[in-house]
């Protein structure tokens, strides 16, 4: 889980008095993007945030009109090397403008973070410093972006409180004043790195805006409103449900004059996949080369979504209700999506909110076959002349398990094993020796599968322990024909592995088979020796899913 992610995009605005541009004078563009995956002392590491940096890369050159010679990308960075970029930066910065030329700065950190400073790696990088430095650098338009812990801080340093939500972020207050900070949650809320997504929940929603999904008036290009509203919404319905809760994204603003000024232009991407009106529900576009989510976000009915992508084949995943819609689609120029061509399926759900499962309870019958276990006690009977009259004893067991984990089966096995038989010949009437075990155990099984296609994607290895109790009765028959019935209680132990076959997810039948080990010391004669019941068996099993 990543430590934190907050979001700050900061754009400040100086304007050279005395330098008039006429329309239409170049803009130079340089960018530096961080990522770190380093935990550092006392922290996890992550594990998307180098990779982050490279899709905020990407971005910026396929669409925030950026130069790839200008975008400088550095993983796992220490403080030193971020100091000298941005000395470099201010230099070559500054040089453009004295030429008489405008220049827009993008900064972009992902990695692990405080409430004063920039984890990297063991080194420190404090905001305060950061801040100083960034804005120091004589760019007409800077835009800083933090995605990291507790990074809403950085708009604090100046003294700016955070907005509370997207309101803040209109036109007047753009238009208010010099200066813009976006943060992805405030500078004391956590936030988290997605499996799903590969991504923070932060970036990969900011991306997915920028390349069309926040254009909101639909003009071809996404404003920094548009990509702050689109954000917050968007972070936060992902959050919600999380262990660690919802992140707020905020904004502080000091812009003059500049309106609604733009971050990326979709609309000049050389391939673009279109979501049309009629689609509703929650999409994912997944590049089927990569097998990486491009884009993820809720499509409302009644208006037409325009994602702007790299050309290639594409795999649209759109769930509505308890019905999932899977459509390709090959991305060149702008592809729409047609529904007609789509395929759908139901949803298989394996977890919902609140930890549960759809299919959390499970039965199982096995029938259990194997020998009692050798010991003292049965070398004894042997010293007296009794033999083995059933060298293998049959037995059956009853398991009921409810489901914790996708991996993870709590419940209780119930065994009862069949009568082992001793005899010993006489002149009268052979005398025997038998007895019969039953137990009940509290046990946790582990259950992991074991491919994700075809027949392998139905098979799973399982272990399984267990710890209890055993009651076992024995008969003894003398040369008389009396018998005499004893009864002995004490602590039982089992162990289990195999393999099970069936869907865990969907419920039904499954069938299972393996080796049970079950240990149950109680069974006890004159001569203070104890014979550990139960032995070494194979099971063969049915159960069913509910």
């Amino acid at each position: 889980m990543k430590a934190s992610i907050t979001l700050a995009l900061a754009l400040a605005l100086t304007l050279a008095t005395g330098s008039a541009h006429a329309d239409g004078d170049p803009i130079a563009t340089y960018a530096l993007v961080l990522g770190s995956n380093s935990g550092g002392q006392g922290q996890v590491d992550l594990h998307f945030a180098e990779d982050d940096a490279r899709r905020v890369a990407q971005v910026l050159t396929e669409l925030g009109g950026y130069a790839p010679r200008t975008v400088d990308v550095l993983p796992h960075p220490t403080p030193q090397l971020v100091r000298e970029r941005l000395a470099a930066l201010s230099t070559t910065i500054s040089a453009e403008v004295a030429a008489g030329k405008q220049v827009q700065l993008f900064f972009y950190y992902s990695g692990h973070a405080r409430a004063t400073a920039l984890d990297l790696g063991n080194d420190q990088l404090p905001l305060a410093e950061l801040r100083q430095r960034l804005f120091a650098i004589p760019a007409t338009l800077t835009v800083v972006v933090l995605d990291a812990c507790q990074s809403g801080a950085f708009s604090r340093v100046k003294g700016a409180t955070p907005a509370a939500d997207f309101s803040f972020s209109s036109k007047q207050h753009l238009d208010a004043s010099g200066i813009a900070v976006l943060a992805s949650s405030s500078g004391s809320e956590l936030s988290q790195e997605s499996e799903q997504l590969r991504s923070s929940y932060f970036t990969h929603h900011l991306l997915v805006g920028l390349r069309g999904a926040g254009d909101a008036n639909h003009d071809g290009q996404v404003s920094i409103d548009e990509a702050y509203r689109y954000a917050y919404h968007q972070t936060l319905i992902a959050t919600a449900e999380t262990a660690v809760g919802g992140q707020h994204v905020s904004l502080e603003v000091d812009l003059k004059g500049h309106g609604e000024v733009p971050l990326s232009y979709p609309r000049k991407a050389t391939a673009a996949i279109e979501l049309p009106p009629a689609l509703e529900g929650q999409t994912l576009v997944e590049d089927r080369r990569s097998h990486t989510v491009v884009a993820e976000t809720y499509k409302a009915k009644g208006t037409a979504v325009r994602i702007a992508v790299a050309p290639g084949d594409y795999t649209l995943v759109v769930r509505q209700g308890d019905r999932l819609s899977r459509c390709d689609v090959a991305a060149s120029a702008t592809s729409v999506v047609d529904l007609a061509r789509c395929s759908t399926e139901a949803v298989v759900v394996a977890t919902r909110k609140g930890g549960g499962f759809e299919h959390p309870l499970r039965v199982e019958l096995a029938l259990a076959a194997g020998g009692e276990r050798d010991d003292d006690y049965t070398r004894t009977l042997t010293n007296f002349g009794y033999s083995n009259a059933q060298e293998a004893t049959t037995g059956v067991t009853l398991t009921g398990l409810r489901r914790i984990h996708p991996y993870v089966w709590i419940g209780a096995t119930g065994a009862f094993a069949g009568a082992a038989a001793w005899r010993r010949e006489g002149e009268n009437h052979p005398q025997s020796f038998e007895w019969a075990t039953s137990e009940l155990f509290a046990v946790a099984h582990g259950e992991l599968p074991l491919g994700s296609e075809g027949f392998a994607s139905r098979l799973a290895g399982y272990v399984r322990v267990g710890l209890g109790l055993g009651v076992a009765s024995t008969r003894f028959v003398d040369a008389m024909g009396t018998a005499t019935d004893e009864r002995f209680l004490g602590a039982a132990a089992l162990v289990a592995a195999g393999f099970h076959t069936g869907y865990a997810e969907t419920g039904g039948f499954g069938m299972s088979f393996g080796y049970q080990g079950e240990y149950a010391p109680i069974i006890s004669n004159n001569l203070d020796q104890t014979h550990a019941s139960g032995g070494h068996r194979l099971v063969v099993g049915v159960s069913y899913g509910f």
